[in-house]
């Protein structure tokens, strides 16, 4: 396995678009994707997918690949924010997506990711990490749990 860095190549948004889909779909059939304005996957223009892939690529974000030969397995895609002031530490990353395809779940490519970003984290002098997840997206929250993050808030909406 290795980690490729991203750019705005064509040919990486075709890799980001190629996963984004595939996983858009697999968590459509989940049944949680509900709240997302991006699935289903295959209604969301192709313009908006490229918006959304410069913006991880923006000053400031970590985007970075994993591949098994020429086949991509998956991506991480994070960023550094300060926080308002107030807060006892000035700085929180926040890890904005991890995925890896059905093919390679299970091979412990998501640790390899995660332990890349928060590397990454450390090199920028980040000491917390924070990211969203969908409450009945259970197994995530399960795994995020175990690799130490801590639920702080809840946020809640509803269709009006």
């Amino acid at each position: 396995m290795e980690l490729v860095k991203a750019n705005d190549s064509e040919a990486d948004f075709q890799r980001f678009l190629k996963l984004e889909k595939e996983f858009n779909s697999y968590y459509d059939s989940l049944g949680i994707g509900e709240q997302y304005v991006r699935i289903p996957a295959d209604k969301i223009p192709v313009a908006d997918y490229k918006k959304e892939f410069l913006s991880y690529l923006a000053g400031g974000s970590y985007f970075v690949f994993i591949r098994e030969q020429n086949d991509y397995a998956g991506y991480i895609s994070g960023s550094v924010d300060k926080l308002p002031s107030g807060y006892q530490d000035g700085l929180v990353g926040h890890l904005d997506s991890v995925i890896v395809t059905e093919k390679y779940c299970q091979q412990g490519l998501d640790k390899i990711l995660m332990d890349s970003f928060f590397e990454w984290l450390r090199q920028q002098g980040v000491e917390i990490c924070q990211l969203h997840v969908k409450a009945k997206n259970i197994k995530a929250v399960s795994y995020y749990e175990k690799m130490g993050f801590e639920v702080d808030n809840l946020r809640m909406w509803m269709k009006i």
